[in-house]
């Protein structure tokens, strides 16, 4: 009904909302426990400084060469979206 606040409702977050994304990724990269230290201070950081996270991330040396504007964008991540719905039509 609202498709333009659809839209823009997901990057209010700057980036929170692809959290388990990025911890997925953060952990093949430098391992789960670092992965949860950083991603953690960059949370707290967004939120209490109200940057983007991809911003904040950018400075993590452990992240470079991610692309974390791709990483962080919720139009770009459908998680288990597909699997689920795949899941329910086979039901049907």
């Amino acid at each position: 009904m609202f498709p333009a606040a659809m839209r823009s409702h997901p990057g209010l977050t700057g980036g929170l909302i692809v959290s388990e994304r990025l911890a997925a990724v953060a952990a093949e990269r430098v391992g789960r426990d670092r992965a949860e230290v950083i991603l953690n201070e960059a949370a707290a950081r967004s939120r209490g400084e109200g940057g983007p996270l991809a911003e904040i991330l950018a400075a993590e040396p452990a992240l470079d060469g991610l692309d974390l504007d791709e990483l962080t964008d919720p139009v770009r991540y459908s998680g288990c979206a597909g699997p689920l719905t795949d899941r329910a039509l086979e039901r049907r």
